[in-house]
């Protein structure tokens, strides 16, 4: 669900003249700790996590060790993840209750850029 979140992320920003790469990490144990540390190194540090689950033990503590193993200079990290218990309602109604909805991912994607 959250993948297809990012990609409509990445068409708002691309609308506003900003690229974004949007990488499915089906799996988190193993991650692709290389290919995670490339990609960040390629956008300059700037990386947003978009996971629809708890943030303990997720995606985006997969993301942090891999980018551990070889820190870089300058991160900027957002990490959205749910915080609660989240209600019933259409498939839109929770993703944005979490702040895990496209218009969440890409207003995220925008403060890092900002840095």
């Amino acid at each position: 669900m959250t993948p297809h979140e990012a990609l409509g992320a990445a068409e708002a920003l691309a609308e506003e003249g900003v690229q974004a790469r949007v990488i499915d990490a089906y799996s988190v144990k193993p991650i692709d700790a290389e290919g995670i540390r490339a990609a960040v190194a390629e956008t300059g540090g700037r990386v947003v996590v978009a996971e629809d689950h708890h943030p303990e033990g997720g995606l985006g503590a997969a993301v942090l060790a891999a980018l551990a193993a070889e820190p870089l200079a300058d991160l900027h990290l957002e990490h959205l993840a749910v915080d609660g218990v989240p209600g019933s309602g259409t498939t839109a109604e929770p993703l944005d209750w979490a702040g895990i909805d496209a218009a969440h991912i890409a207003r995220a994607a925008r403060a890092v850029l900002e840095g």
